[in-house]
């Protein structure tokens, strides 16, 4: 039987560009990941059914997290037994402590699928360098940023966010702050919002760029700050007050509503006295070192 619990890492988005609109309805983007140190907590626990079927059961901490086929944690077991042709059967029990916030722009749900796959991997003992592109390929069926999480490094990514470059002197030197005023955003609402008519097509920045420095910051924009500040003006807010209370850099990760700073290490005291601030307002706060 296998039995573990493994973390389930978050990302931030360093710049989020959206440079066309496909025939397919899509997008294509650029954007860096980065990924941070918040964490969900999942307990896999893996073991030959006793009947002529697969199992599946979901639990977590949180009410709100589907625990049926809607989760990508449920889609992750049934496509990786279908693109492996495996036709024992398993109960596959699955306790998902959530800690990243949902709708947030971290990429909990693709996170947690992505460690799902990497478990069902070591479990099935699966050839990754045989196998290579059927995960990446199965990954993607998943979600668009489900292979990053595969890899867990810095990458700049484009396409859907398929097509990904590892960045192996993309570093962070700042303390990270991610605060989330407990609101949701959809991704689909966001990228309906989007005002780009086929044909037309933005050049990329974030291509060339192989390491972070902030005489590049504009550099790191993202393009849906606008459609989401137009509904939720809080999180504009956020973003001011993250510079204005000491951080060199701030943005919103993703399609939001997570916003986050980088803050320099030499002054933990602002870096505090910030968390702090939103901490008072019951805003989820987490800091990455």
């Amino acid at each position: 039987m296998f039995n573990k619990i493994i973390k389930s890492f978050a990302k931030i988005n360093i710049g989020l560009r959206v440079l066309k609109k496909r025939e397919d309805g899509f997008h294509d983007l650029e954007t860096i990941f980065y990924p941070v140190k918040l964490f969900d907590d999942i307990s896999i626990q893996i073991q030959p059914s006793i009947s002529k079927f697969n199992s599946v059961i979901l639990k977590s901490n949180k009410t709100y997290i589907p625990l049926t086929k809607d989760n990508l944690c449920y889609r992750a077991i049934e496509y990786f037994f279908k693109a492996f042709y495996i036709k024992e059967c398993y109960t596959i029990s699955l306790y998902l402590k959530k800690n990243i916030p949902i709708g947030g722009g971290l990429g909990g749900g693709s996170s947690n699928a992505a460690t799902l796959i990497r478990a069902l991997i070591n479990f099935f003992k699966i050839d990754i360098e045989l196998y290579r592109k059927t995960i990446l390929k199965l990954a993607l069926s998943i979600g668009s940023d489900v292979p990053f999480f595969l890899m867990m490094k810095p990458c700049y990514a484009e396409g859907r966010g398929e097509k990904i470059q590892i960045l192996p002197d993309f570093e962070i030197t700042y303390d990270i702050l991610m605060v989330n005023p407990n609101l949701h955003v959809s991704t689909k609402w966001a990228f309906e919002k989007l005002n780009m008519k086929e044909g037309s097509e933005k050049e990329s920045i974030l291509k060339n760029v192989q390491t972070f420095d902030l005489l590049y910051k504009d550099a790191y924009v993202n393009d849906f700050e606008e459609i989401i500040f137009s509904k939720f003006n809080t999180l504009k807010k956020i973003k001011h007050e993250l510079c204005d209370m000491g951080a060199v850099y701030s943005s919103m990760s993703g399609t939001g509503a997570t916003m986050f700073g980088f803050f320099d290490r030499e002054n933990k005291t602002r870096l505090k006295e910030c968390r702090e601030h939103y901490h008072n307002k019951q805003y989820f706060t987490y800091i990455s070192e």
